[in-house]
């Protein structure tokens, strides 16, 4: 069991980044229902927590470590891009006190930033698992 507590961990940060990017965490919503200019972060936002989640989904099926070792590299990949998300790969808002500069944006970098350390250390606690055997 100890071996899927940073997975179990993964999935949950998958799942607040997830929900959190069509509710609370998310983008802009203009009163007149137009969509912002952050609108397409927030949908990038999205589809990268459902990859991280399908990544500790499938964490929990494998056993060897060569091959868990290798999920926790894509989820390492999946968190580093999560980060360039919001504001350099898709432009968020403008204005400073716009609710994507505010709260997505650094919302997001640091749930992803906590992603990829539980993937850096899901990565060493593997290695060391396979020098052990």
């Amino acid at each position: 069991m100890r071996k899927n507590v940073l997975p179990v961990i993964l999935l949950i940060l998958a799942a607040v980044i997830a929900v959190g990017a069509v509710t609370f965490l998310g983008p802009c919503v203009h009163e007149d229902g137009s969509e912002a200019a952050c609108a397409k972060a927030g949908r990038a936002v999205l589809i990268d927590g459902c990859v991280l989640a399908a990544l500790a989904v499938l964490l929990f099926s494998f056993r060897k470590p060569a091959v868990r070792s290798v999920l926790f590299v894509i989820a390492l990949c999946a968190a580093v891009i999560g980060i360039l998300l919001p504001g350099t790969l898709f432009p968020v808002c403008k204005m400073d006190v716009m609710h994507c500069r505010m709260v997505m944006q650094p919302a997001m970098i640091a749930l992803f930033g906590v992603a990829g350390l539980i993937s850096i250390a899901g990565l060493v606690s593997e290695k060391v698992r396979s020098r052990k055997s």
